[in-house]
């Protein structure tokens, strides 16, 4: 099959904050930075915010990730980094080297989670899980400790196909869900994996044939199904059907699934729908 180009949907759980020009002259911003580290992917994020400041009344709060500072992306810095960025740019505001307000991207982990619990007939939400860059595992000093390697800019999003007939009780972590799915490579179209598709006339390794599958969410075991289900079912209501976009390092990373014919760093799709929650299958 022909490999196809992958357009990504901007972010949904951004958001830029204007810190006008004339109230940089005279206060500071008040705001504490961050490191949070998983894995190889690092993230800078607002520590504290001083009362009364300039942030703080701006709306800014604890726990954002810092994105960008005057469109400049802070995803492969660190905290000392994205502080050094904006001290830069309020010292040219104050110099008059730069005659205009600062700005600083934020994205908030909270806006997906509820945009996901919120999601209507096909409205897109998505969030940046990984930026793009280098990924290689280091020591302290710097240096490699194995092979150098990098990613592409990965994103989540996760689309609502079919809503509900009716969604009072929508599922969350420790829900036992009953879905019916097809999974496919979004770089050629293959599909690989489905709750009742057979390969060469084989079921699915682990799959038995069934018709649907079911599964704790938030707590199924690690490497039977993609890091993304736990992510993107989030929210969802029995009868409603979704369509995950995963990218690689919530999906099966670098190294592919061979047996099922994942290769390497794909994005994955699942169409997804939610039979049953715990066992009832009636809209709830």
């Amino acid at each position: 099959p022909a490999t196809v180009a992958i357009k990504k949907a901007a972010p949904s759980d951004e958001f830029t904050v204007m810190f006008g020009k004339e109230d940089i002259l005279n206060n500071s911003l008040g705001i504490e930075l961050q490191n949070v580290e998983f894995r190889t992917n690092r993230r800078v994020q607002v520590k504290a915010v001083q009362e009364g400041s300039i942030a703080d009344l701006l709306g800014v709060s604890k726990f954002l990730v810092v994105v960008a500072v005057n469109g400049e992306s802070t995803e492969r810095t660190d905290a000392k980094g994205v502080q050094f960025m904006v001290s830069k740019a309020i010292q040219e505001i104050r110099n008059g080297k730069v005659d205009k307000d600062l700005e600083i991207t934020f994205r908030d982990p909270e806006v997906f989670l509820n945009q996901l619990r919120n999601i209507e007939e096909g409205e897109v939400v998505t969030t940046q899980v990984a930026p793009s860059g280098d990924t290689t595992q280091r020591t302290l000093s710097g240096k490699a400790k194995g092979d150098i390697t990098s990613q592409d800019e990965q994103r989540y999003s996760v689309t609502q196909i079919k809503p509900p007939v009716m969604c009072n009780r929508r599922a969350q972590t420790d829900d036992l869900l009953e879905i019916s799915y097809v999974g496919s490579i979004v770089e050629t179209g293959l599909i690989f994996d489905g709750s009742a598709v057979t390969i060469d006339g084989k079921g699915i390794p682990g799959r038995g044939n069934d018709v649907s599958l079911y599964f704790v969410l938030g707590k199924q075991p690690f490497g039977q199904f993609p890091p993304g289900w736990d992510v993107g079912l989030v929210g969802m209501c029995v009868g409603e059907r979704r369509r995950l976009t995963i990218p690689p390092v919530l999906a099966y990373g670098s190294t592919g699934v061979p047996r099922r014919r994942i290769p390497p760093d794909a994005t994955l799709q699942y169409d997804v729908t939610l039979v049953s929650l715990n066992g009832n299958a009636l809209p709830q």
